[in-house]
């Protein structure tokens, strides 16, 4: 029974083989000068992707590289699945490289897209079988290609010379004229672009000191060297009070949330105004009532951790120094969470 098998095999891979001769016979004689591609050349495949992959692949067949010519089928057939005839090509380079699962992918489609084809490869077939180790499978196959071995050996160099004529075969796409409304369609769609402007930025604009920009929690909590919760427990009074020239009220903190610890009593320089602008209010005239209730909680900022003067100056004047609602807490806390680890 062995003996039976391997002789069957044995005609079998010299039929297939004899294929393959023929077949490289074929690729040898024609010739073909692959043309330089052109940028509107989709040759008989349809497209220009396909059609170049298939002439690198054509390429690498006339110079018997046979690797490269499997990878360029494979590229081809991957752009365009149905075009059987790549499977052809597919099968002769899979077979001469001995990669028998891709010659069973390419027999496979051939078979499923062409069903007429099959009673012609019959020796590749069970070529392919035996070599995957299917015996079983392959013996009933290989009978009855040694009944048509001699009437079927032309079948696929026939398939790869057309395959080698299609693939040569150069087809542009027809040119045509753009129709007026095309091109005042096209003209349209150019005029109707603007470049993107915005506004000047004045360089006062984006000052620190000065900009409006910069009255953020965000940049307050990176620009300050101290953050608290303090409570308002009152002010000196001067002989002299303008909107340039403020108060120092006096804070106790109660809880320290930026920087290091500090005198729980803090001076701290009650500003009237941001600092974005010089000129102050009109009819502008100190009063308490300008001043915060006694016993009030507030967040204050302050740009330095030591006062200056004798007294702490604010972020910004008036805007480090916030009422202590719950609003405001959770804002702070926010920043504070996403700043952790950083400080």
């Amino acid at each position: 029974m062995k003996q039976r098998i391997a002789m069957l095999k044995e005609k079998a891979l010299i039929a297939s083989s004899m294929s393959l001769l023929l077949t490289s016979m074929a690729a040898g004689i024609f010739s073909p000068a692959f043309a330089v591609d052109s940028l509107d050349d989709v040759g008989l495949f349809g497209s220009i992707t396909v059609t170049r992959q298939a002439r690198e692949a054509a390429r690498a067949v006339k110079q018997s590289q046979w690797p490269a010519a499997m990878q360029g089928y494979q590229r081809a057939i991957s752009l365009d699945p149905k075009a059987t005839d790549l499977y052809y090509g597919l099968y002769n380079a899979a077979a001469h490289v001995g990669d028998w699962q891709q010659v069973s992918v390419a027999l496979e489609a051939i078979f499923q897209a062409d069903p007429a084809a099959k009673a012609h490869l019959l020796a590749e077939y069970g070529q392919c079988l035996a070599s995957s180790g299917r015996l079983e499978e392959a013996i009933p196959v290989l009978k009855k290609a040694l009944l048509t071995v001699d009437a079927d050996a032309n079948f696929m160099p026939e398939k790869l010379r057309a395959l080698m004529v299609k693939t040569e075969t150069v087809k542009e796409v027809p040119k045509r004229e753009l129709t007026q409304e095309e091109k005042d369609r096209m003209i349209a769609e150019v005029t109707k672009y603007k470049p993107p402007t915005r506004e000047l930025v004045h360089g006062e604009d984006v000052r620190g000191d000065k900009s409006d920009f910069a009255l953020t929690l965000e940049n307050a909590y990176t620009g300050c060297e101290f953050i608290g919760i303090c409570t308002y427990q009152g002010f000196n009074k001067a002989d002299i009070v303008t909107f340039h020239h403020p108060p120092v009220a006096r804070f106790h903190i109660d809880t320290i949330l930026k920087g290091p610890k500090l005198n729980r009593e803090m001076p701290i320089r009650f500003e009237f105004h941001d600092k974005t602008g010089d000129e102050p209010p009109k009819d502008w005239k100190f009063s308490e009532d300008k001043m915060p209730k006694k016993g009030t909680r507030w967040l204050i900022f302050t740009n330095l951790a030591i006062p200056t003067n004798g007294a702490f100056e604010t972020y910004h004047g008036n805007f480090g120094r916030l009422e202590a609602t719950d609003t405001n807490l959770d804002k702070i806390y926010k920043i504070i969470e996403l700043h952790r680890g950083q400080q």
